[in-house]
């Protein structure tokens, strides 16, 4: 395939949005239609809503669940879903030269497109095990915290008397080590994507250095994998005060060898990234 195709790959809640918008801002197409705004990410997703709908589809009819929020990756396709894919690649193609998607949920599918666009370029976000799986709970929290805000004045005060004090806590004992999974298998897949591709053809990025280090990334597009960009400010995109307090999650895994493994796993990939 002729085009310049750029996939940004990271696991949920690791920065995939507002990288994919300062790649959009500086001229690269990253789809038709983007995913809105909403809880957690109030500047908007910058997801393609064709791959976002094509990955939850496919989860679905996987049995899994379409958030993505799973701990294994997808180990094949049907032919139908395949042929699927194939198509909606196709068209993305026929119609831009250069362009790229962001999905977190793309780490799930990456042996096949690794087989259906050999010449892709992999842009990795890496963010630390315990950040994402803090920022994950925290979401949770305010998608609780948006739900009483809209009810009546008795279940609002119920909740400020009686179930905000202690629903950190119940999301943290509830969430904290599946989701800590959920970080190892992404990251696991994206580990070992990366092994079976030339250095040539990927990019790994540590979300904590990307506002020092954004214009490098900007420099390697640009000048060794050749898509035509126009620099964009990266400091005028990020909002510090959009990032979440992190919590605690260590004393609610149960098993500690889940903490070893990410912290293995996060040393690996930040010996590539940049």
């Amino acid at each position: 395939m002729s085009n310049n195709v750029l996939i940004i790959t990271g696991m949920h809640r690791s920065g995939t949005s507002l990288l994919t918008q300062w790649l959009y801002r500086c001229g690269l197409h990253m789809g038709d239609q983007f995913l809105g705004a909403g809880i957690g990410n109030t500047q908007g997703h910058y997801e393609d809503v064709d791959f976002y709908n094509y990955h939850q589809r496919v989860l679905s009819e996987h049995d899994l669940n379409k958030d993505g929020l799973v701990t294994t990756p997808l180990q094949s396709l049907s032919e139908a879903q395949q042929q699927s894919l194939r198509l909606l690649i196709r068209e993305k193609a026929a119609s831009q030269v250069q362009w790229g998607w962001k999905d977190p949920r793309t780490c799930l599918f990456l042996p096949f497109y690794r087989e259906i666009l050999p010449d892709a370029r992999y842009l990795v976000i890496l963010r630390d095990h315990r950040s994402v799986v803090s920022s994950l709970i925290q979401r949770l929290y305010a998608e609780s915290v948006h739900k009483y805000e809209r009810k009546g004045w008795l279940p609002r005060l119920i909740w400020q008397y009686f179930k905000q004090p202690y629903r950190k806590e119940k999301l943290l004992r509830k969430y904290s080590e599946h989701n800590l999974k959920v970080w190892i298998s992404y990251n696991d897949a994206i580990l070992q994507h990366l092994q079976q591709l030339p250095p040539s053809a990927y990019l790994v990025v540590d979300h904590s250095f990307l506002t020092n280090r954004n214009q490098q990334v900007f420099e390697h597009l640009s000048a060794q994998w050749r898509f035509q960009l126009k620099y964009c400010d990266f400091k005028a995109l990020y909002k510090e005060s959009l990032i979440s307090e992190r919590l605690d999650i260590t004393s609610y895994i149960n098993d500690p060898s889940l903490l070893q493994r990410a912290a293995d796993i996060q040393c690996k990939l930040q010996a590539l990234a940049l």
